[in-house]
């Protein structure tokens, strides 16, 4: 028993642009399958709280293995100390139950308690009678009420991971607590921008003092597929450049809800293209014995079900006039970074190599905007779902390993 965890993390050690290459030692993860040998079944719980805010979200947890398994026994042994709790912050069309399809049993068998929301104005957390647009700043403050729900109920300092759109949100939830405009009537300047200030010093308290403008200190942040800093508006621009049938296709699928029930236009943007089929064995003179129908992860079955939940998760959407105004690319320096970089936790900005929605471009200057590199993985848009999801986890993973 001993060695299975040694060889699980020898397996997240395979180099991320090596994953795909490596497909026919590990078929469906071989790691993935020895821990669920010697795990419980993954209990996700579902309930409704009441935020700070006055909202009653729908919210979802996972919590670790309890001690009296042999996995967590193990988990016990190695970890030095209790593991942070995973918060996670959807994207539009989405809602928590996005990350409790793959994300939720991956990190919880890792020791992280996993909370995830549904923001205000999908299907399961109410904006009002007869909200159709809800503005980012209420989502801000339903993060943050989150954010202390969870920090109440865990030991460890949250580590707030966000996807596309939701990480927007974690921009301008960062930005509300951690910088004040000077040229704002009664704004102070924070500490540790004021010339006086040392913000060289990289060490725990340094950290923790730069974030005293948080409501809950943060041990780091990881946006995957985030919308730039500049909104969508520069990123349209570029795609109409480049096609203008791409560009229709992100505009139908998304702003015309088209994805919600053209099937393969959903593909397209989500999870990496149509179904396709492939060509898998041959005889020695070459002709084609079979083909398999390559679906990317996500069958016909799947797609019918997302599309139900993006339905349900669009009551009421982020109101892009108001986005307008607020974007976080207007405090941000010479060279794309926030003014308030020496306070931002530990970052991760994560990109997709097959990503029909954010481009390469886009997911730049989010790293900019966070001092970082960004790092790429192979899969699609939804980085948490279909058949690539553990390239994006595995990094993810190996990363919080250095918090």
């Amino acid at each position: 028993l001993v060695s299975l965890p040694l060889h699980c993390r020898a397996f997240t050690a395979v180099r991320l642009d090596d994953i795909s290459r490596h497909k026919s030692i590990f078929p469906s993860s071989l790691a993935s399958r020895l821990y669920s040998s010697l795990q419980p079944e993954t209990q996700i719980k579902t309930e409704q709280i009441e935020l700070s805010t006055g909202i009653s979200a729908e919210i979802m947890t996972c919590k670790p293995p309890d001690d009296k398994t042999p996995l967590s026994s193990l988990q016990m042994v190695f970890a030095s100390k209790p593991k942070p709790p995973l918060v996670f912050i959807h994207g539009s069309f989405h809602a928590s139950w996005c990350w409790a399809e793959k994300f939720f049993a991956f990190f919880s068998d890792l020791g992280y308690p996993c909370y995830a929301i549904s923001l205000r104005g999908t299907g399961g957390t109410f904006a009002g009678e007869g909200v159709k647009k809800v503005k980012i700043m209420d989502h801000v403050s339903d993060i943050t009420s989150f954010l202390e729900y969870v920090s109440k109920r865990e030991e460890g300092t949250p580590v707030l991971l966000a996807h596309s759109f939701g990480g927007l949100a974690i921009m301008k939830y960062l930005e509300k607590y951690l910088y004040s405009d000077p040229n704002e009537k009664g704004a102070s300047v924070p500490d540790f921008l004021s010339e006086d200030s040392d913000s060289t010093s990289d060490d725990e308290d340094s950290l923790d003092q730069r974030q005293q403008g948080l409501p809950v200190s943060l041990s780091g942040v990881c946006l995957m597929c985030s919308v730039p800093p500049s909104g969508n508006g520069k990123m349209t621009m570029r795609f109409l450049r480049r096609s203008f049938r791409d560009s229709w296709k992100i505009t139908a699928g998304l702003a015309l809800k088209r994805c919600i029930t053209n099937e393969k236009l959903c593909r397209e943007l989500f999870f990496g293209g149509d179904t396709v089929t492939v060509d898998c064995v041959s005889d020695v003179e070459g002709n084609i014995k079979s083909t398999v129908l390559e679906d990317w992860g996500v069958s016909d079955e799947d797609i019918k079900r997302y599309q139900g939940y993006f339905k349900r998760d669009t009551v009421a959407t982020i109101s892009l006039k108001d986005l307008a105004k607020k974007l976080p690319s207007s405090n941000v320096g010479k060279e794309g970074e926030a003014l308030f970089i020496d306070a931002i936790p530990p970052a991760l900005v994560l990109g997709a190599t097959d990503d029909f929605i954010v481009d390469d471009a886009g997911v730049i200057e989010t790293a900019k905007y966070f001092g970082v590199e960004p790092l790429f993985v192979d899969s699609p848009h939804d980085v948490m779902l279909g058949s690539k999801w553990e390239n994006s986890a595995i990094a993810i993973s190996q990363w919080l390993e250095t918090l």
